[in-house]
């Protein structure tokens, strides 16, 4: 038993230190000393109970008794090869700010239908549905590996765990014409303009822009060849490359004028980095720039030169709406943007402007005119 400084019993594994800080203390199931510091009492006694608990309910030879907590570093780490960076690392922090909270610290065995709607209500308001449903679908995930194992009979995530006030999707914003003339002048004075310019000319996807070699470059057939994307993992500036997500995912995009003239601006250019030296984009000193930089930074030359804000992805959608306006096949540009359906290339990715709307009308005055 521990004592405070003043010689009470605080109880097994607490005791104060002389400075005031309260120390909690307790050997783990693989003999392995595990100790932290707290300010108030309470809340060290809460680490050593909840901390005790975790560990008692940790052992992946006795899996009728893990937490939920366990149960999904058993999943991360039996399933992480067989998902994208990007999609493991979306579910991971799902589980840790959505579900852990609520019912991390429960047995598998021992969580219901109704805790799993706890979950989704302790939600409410705070996000868009597609967060929610992803947050749901995560838990759905969880049980089904637990099915699979015969820790449990049923998913407790029924069709009574639903999806409770998720905010609606907001349309991605694009570009005005005067919007886009004004970026474009701007874009001169700025690190990566080529890259914001070559996504508004193909609308490739920034992790497909960032993943582009010069292997993929047609200058002959004036195209490029798209079949993988990239990220950046910003702890450590990482490259992880994978496959395109979808099958029509990879593509051929072929290139306006504009966008061949970059590509063989780029080619131009002294290399820096030679390890990087494949990838058609790279910054200033040859690194591999991540999505997160690239987005800020636009959203910096924007707010500079009295634009809205956007992402982007922005230049993506601003793309396919512009190549609609001009009278582009939709099928045709389903395919250059890698869909797997026209209704996505549609609904999700070509907006109509209010300066498009008037021009329409306009050419429909006559006929609403027109007395017969």
């Amino acid at each position: 038993m521990g004592k405070d400084i003043r010689g009470r019993e605080l109880g097994l594994g607490i005791s104060q230190r002389k400075d005031g800080l309260y120390s909690g203390r307790f050997v783990d199931q693989s003999g392995k000393r595990q100790q932290k510091y707290f300010n108030k009492l309470q809340e060290c006694r809460q680490w050593i109970a909840d901390a005790t608990y975790q560990d008692a309910h940790s052992n992946m030879h006795d899996l009728e008794n893990l937490s939920l907590d366990a149960w999904f570093e058993l999943w991360y780490e039996m399933n992480k090869e067989n998902f994208r960076y990007n999609t493991l690392k979306a579910r991971k922090r799902r589980y840790e700010h959505d579900i852990k909270p609520v019912i991390g610290h429960m047995l598998v065995k021992e969580i219901k239908t109704i805790h799993c709607q706890s979950v989704m209500l302790s939600l409410k308001g705070k996000f868009s549905k597609s967060t929610l449903s992803q947050t749901r679908s995560m838990m759905k995930i969880l049980f089904d590996y637990a099915v699979d194992n015969e820790i449990i009979r049923f998913n407790p995530v029924t069709r009574k765990v639903k999806v409770v006030g998720g905010a609606d999707e907001h349309a991605a914003r694009i570009l005005t014409r005067q919007e886009q003339n004004m970026l474009i002048a701007c874009l001169e004075d700025y690190h990566y303009k080529n890259q914001y310019l070559f996504v508004l000319n193909t609308g490739l996807r920034c992790g497909e822009m960032i993943a582009l070699t010069w292997d993929d470059v047609d200058f002959q057939g004036r195209k490029v060849s798209i079949n993988k994307t990239a990220t950046v993992i910003s702890s450590n500036s990482q490259v992880v490359v994978n496959p395109p997500k979808t099958k029509s995912s990879v593509r051929e995009v072929p290139l306006t004028q504009e966008a061949f003239r970059i590509l063989e601006e780029q080619r131009a250019r002294e290399v820096i980095d030679m390890e990087n030296a494949k990838y058609v984009f790279t910054g200033n000193d040859g690194e591999i720039v991540s999505n997160q930089t690239y987005s800020r930074t636009l959203t910096y030359i924007c707010k500079k030169n009295g634009i809205q804000p956007i992402s982007m992805h922005c230049l993506r959608h601003t793309f396919a709406t512009r190549c609609i306006e001009a009278g582009m096949k939709p099928k045709t540009l389903q395919t250059i943007l890698g869909h797997s359906t026209l209704a996505m290339t549609m609904n999700k990715y070509v907006h109509t402007t209010e300066e498009e709307k008037f021009k329409e009308l306009e050419r429909i005055q006559h006929a609403l005119s027109t007395i017969v």
